[in-house]
This record gives structure tokens, sequence and C-alpha cells, in this order.
């Protein structure tokens, strides 16, 4: 069968997949907001999800406040086996193939029932800046057509809390349009990141972090990146 036979049924099943897993949380931000309602609401606890164009493409945002500083959120948030264990309960597997300080390479597989799984190959720099840091990702190879995007993480109220900012586009592959893309990854990034402070709220209150990590999640917390 050819891949254009091919596109009607997946584009259904895909279509399927998003109105069961992507139904869209309450009381999340609008586009447009100004930059006083966006920090009132980052304060009393909401995810805020909004746009960004990046050239000619348009990525989702997700972005959130958590109440501990950067080197309490590092550790976890740069770690794929937190994700796998904690964080993202569709993550089924990860596999390390580049582990250095500054640069890892994944092979993540996602469960994306009822559509086959999802693996895909990912590169991600990390970089301090000048009042934070950040992470480029990008896939290199896998399922996806295109997956890229970049956390950023900077301290807040004096350094005792993080601001987060999670930016993705994605592509499957097939033919969707992007506006159902965008609309089921505004309702994923801010599980993603609700998920995310719960995790480093437990391990603030003596939950145990996973073991089993990469070199790059380990640099703030040993100070080679500070503030």
């Amino acid at each position: 069968m050819s891949l254009s036979a091919l596109r009607v049924p997946l584009c259904g099943i895909f279509f399927l997949f998003l109105s069961f897993t992507f139904s869209v949380p309450p009381g999340l931000a609008e586009d447009g907001e100004s930059s006083t309602e966006v920090q009132k609401r980052l304060d009393n606890g909401e995810v805020v999800v909004g746009l960004e164009n990046i050239g000619k493409t348009k990525f989702v945002t997700g972005r959130v406040l958590i109440d501990h500083p950067p080197d309490k959120v590092w550790p976890i948030m740069v770690n794929p086996f937190e994700f796998q264990q904690k964080i993202s309960p569709r993550m089924k597997t990860v596999d390390v193939l580049v582990d250095k300080l500054h640069k890892s390479i994944l092979k993540v597989t996602m469960d994306t029932f009822p559509i086959p799984d999802v693996t895909y190959e990912v590169e991600s720099d990390y970089l301090r800046t000048a009042d934070g840091a950040r992470i480029d990702f990008h896939r290199i190879g896998g399922t996806l057509k295109d997956f890229r995007g970049h956390w950023i993480m900077n301290p807040a109220h004096h350094g005792k809390k993080t601001e987060l900012i999670y930016s993705m586009y994605l592509d499957p592959g097939f033919y969707v349009p992007q506006w159902i893309v965008r609309y089921g990854v505004k309702a994923e990034l801010p599980r993603t990141l609700l998920a995310l402070r719960k995790r480093v709220e437990d391990v603030a209150n003596s939950a145990a972090m996973e073991k089993k990590t990469i070199l790059a999640a380990t640099a703030l917390h040993k100070h080679q990146i500070s503030y």
C-alpha cells in the first residue's frame, strides 16, 4: 500500500487520538495577554500557554513558576529518567546514545496508543545564559518528521523560585493540519510542566531522585553552572 493511500486512515486515527488524549485543561492563559497578566497567572500557580514565531515556524510555548531555586529544578528537569518514571507516563524507554556535559543524544520511545508507538532520536545542547540556563533540542532520527524546541530556565523572585519556559514544534510526518497539532501540544505542555513542578516539590519534601541520570543533569547540582 502506498503512503498516499495510508494518509486518510492515519489522519483519522491521529484525530481520534487527539480528541481522547488532548482535552484542553481549564484555566490556561490566552494568547495576547499582557506581561502583567501573565505574571499574575504564574504567581497564582497557573500554566501560561501561547505561541512564539521563530522565523516562519510557530512554536507552542508553556510557562510555569516553580517555588524552588534553579539548582533544585535543573537535576530533575534535565534527567530523562525522571521523565520516564515520574513526569511523562507515556515515555516507555530511554536509551542514552551520547552523554556529555553539554550535549546528549537520546533514543526515546513513546506510548501513543491507540496508534503505534513513536520512537525518535533527539539531540540536546545544554547552555548557560547570562541570567539562567537553556536547552535546545531537535530530532535527528526516528518516526517523527520534525521535533524541536527549547527549555529556558530563569531564576525568579530574587533566585528563590524558577520560571520555566518550554517551547516546542512538532511535525508527525503525515498530513495533519498544523493547527490540530498545535492544539494537541497546547494541551500536553501544561501536563508536562505541572508534573515537573510536582516532582520538584516531591523531591524537596524528601522523595528520592532517580539514581540513573545523564552528565548534563549534574551541572547545576555540582555548581558547574552557577547563578
